[in-house]
Order: structure tokens, then sequence, then C-alpha cells
């Protein structure tokens, strides 16, 4: 009879149990708000900007070298970027150059290193102002081309700060002797010269300034070479002839940048082949300069 009890009640505790739990389950089914996924938000990609001093990319021409530009190490070039493909030295190269470059570019030959004293007048090109070269910069606004060069040094050269490369062919004989013979050769010429500056002149002379290419941007000033020879001292009585062998107009007015024209002489707008002329009857220093081009300065010191 206890075990019958027993049963029973372990059956009415199973049924509370049910129970129970049906009614939490109800409960939590109740309370629960419905189900909501999260919406997924798709991050649009950016582009990847183009690093300004990235080096552009070119198919390789078969059979050509390559050289990718860098830093001009010129004093005041630090901006411009130059491929070095002939370095400096005592040899005297000269052949011709193939290129084909990236972008336009500009040619560049080095004649030296020059004796002291025998920059004067002339374009140069250094990395620390002892040793000095003559500069030959040619400006053809292409990106390929033939070259024909002779020099201590070959290059090219854009003025800009983004890399640029330039395959190319180069084909060049060497000759040591010819810098010494030219130097004799110069060397020769001045002391003839010397030798005759106390002679009276036998009349009238006319005298060159040639207008050179690249002055239509800065950079000439650093080195006094915007009018070639930017210093020139002649007698009364002389003429001197300006050709512009710029491929930009330039003009020839006597005064300078910060004072302005003083009316003496002016070529008004002096276009590219172009030459103007001007006969000093008079003794006196004469500045001229470029109106169009300010930085372009020059003197004649008429005796």
């Amino acid at each position: 009879m206890a075990s019958i009890d027993n049963i029973a009640i372990a059956f009415t505790i199973a049924i509370l149990a049910v129970g129970v739990g049906t009614a939490f389950y109800l409960s939590g089914v109740q309370d629960a708000g419905p189900v909501v996924s999260a919406p997924v938000v798709s991050k649009p990609v950016e582009p990847v900007a183009q690093v300004d001093n990235e080096t552009p990319t070119k198919p390789m021409k078969s059979g050509w070298d390559r050289l990718t530009s860098d830093t001009d190490p010129g004093m005041g070039h630090e901006s411009h970027q130059l491929a070095i493909i002939l370095a400096p030295s005592d040899k005297v190269y000269s052949g011709t150059l193939e290129y084909d470059a990236s972008e336009k570019i500009q040619l560049v030959s080095l004649r030296g290193p020059l004796a002291p004293g025998e920059d004067k007048g002339l374009k140069t090109w250094t990395t620390d102002g002892k040793t000095i070269f003559e500069l030959t910069f040619v400006d053809r606004k292409n990106a390929k081309g033939l070259w024909e060069f002779s020099g201590n040094a070959l290059a090219v050269h854009t003025m800009k700060t983004t890399p640029f490369i330039v395959d190319y062919k180069v084909d060049y004989s060497v000759n040591e002797a010819e810098k010494t013979i030219v130097l004799e050769e110069r060397m020769a010429v001045e002391e003839s010269q010397a030798d005759t500056m106390d002679e009276e002149p036998a009349g009238p002379m006319t005298h060159t300034v040639d207008v050179p290419v690249g002055t239509s941007v800065p950079g000439c000033e650093e080195t006094n070479s915007c009018y070639s020879p930017a210093d020139i001292t002649i007698n009364v009585g002389d003429t001197v002839e300006w050709p512009n062998v710029d491929t930009a107009a330039h003009t020839v007015t006597s005064g300078s940048p910060a004072d302005g024209p003083s009316g003496i002489f002016d070529s008004s707008l002096l276009m590219a082949d172009a030459t103007y002329a001007f006969t000093f009857e008079e003794a006196g220093d004469y500045d001229y300069f470029c109106m169009v081009h300010p930085w372009m300065v020059g003197s004649v010191s008429v005796n």
C-alpha cells in the first residue's frame, strides 16, 4: 500500500514539473520581440591615388638600354631630374645618341672641368662650385629623336621633380687628346688677344651676344648666362648684335628689372631667329634686361 502511494506522489510531481516548464516556455515566447537581422553595409572601395613621384611605366624598346632619372645634383638644379648616360670624365666623347623617353626631355652635354676663369660668359654646371663644366643645353621639346653630341659627359634632363625613364642607344668614340688641344687653342687665342689689347683698333667692330636656348625659364640667372656673354666691353662706335637663338620671344631693353626701361635702346619683342643691333656712340656702362623674362640681365661697358 505504501509503494502505491509513493508511485502516486512521483507521478503527481512529474505532472507539476511538466506544467511549470510549459508555462516558462510560453512566457519566454510571449516576451521575446521579433528577430531582426542587422543589414550588411558594403563600404565603397576608394580609388588608390597615384603618388606624385611614382616612376612612369613604358614598354622597353628591344635591344636598347634604359635609365630612370634622379634628382639633378647640379647646384641650383635640385628641383630638376637628370639621367646620366656618360658620366663626367677627362675623356672627350663624340658620337650620336638615339633616345625614346616617357616624356619630353632636354639634351645635355658637359665640357670640362674648366680652368680657373675659363667659365666667364659661359653657361655652366657644377655640383660643388669648384669643379665647373661648360653646359650645352638643347630643348627640342620632344621625347624621342637622334642627337649628335660632343663633350666630357652626356645626360638627358627635365625641369620637373618627378622621375622619367629613357631608353637609349649611344654610339661614340673617345678622344683623350681633344680636351688638351681645345685648351691649347683657347690659350693661344687669349694670348693673341692680350698682345693686341694695347693696339689701336682698326675701326668700329661688331660684337655678338646670344640670347641662349632655355632662358625663358628661370635658372640662367644663377650662372649669369641669360645672355651669352652677359657682360661685354667694347669701344665707342662699336655695334652689339643680339641674335635670339631661343625658341621663345625676348627683348633687349636698356635699364633694369627694378627701375624699368631707361629709354636708351629697346629691341621690342625679338622673335626666335631674329637679331637686334645697337651702335654705342657714347662711353659708359649700359645695363639691360628682358621685359618678358626679368631674370635675364646683361651689361655693356663702352670705353
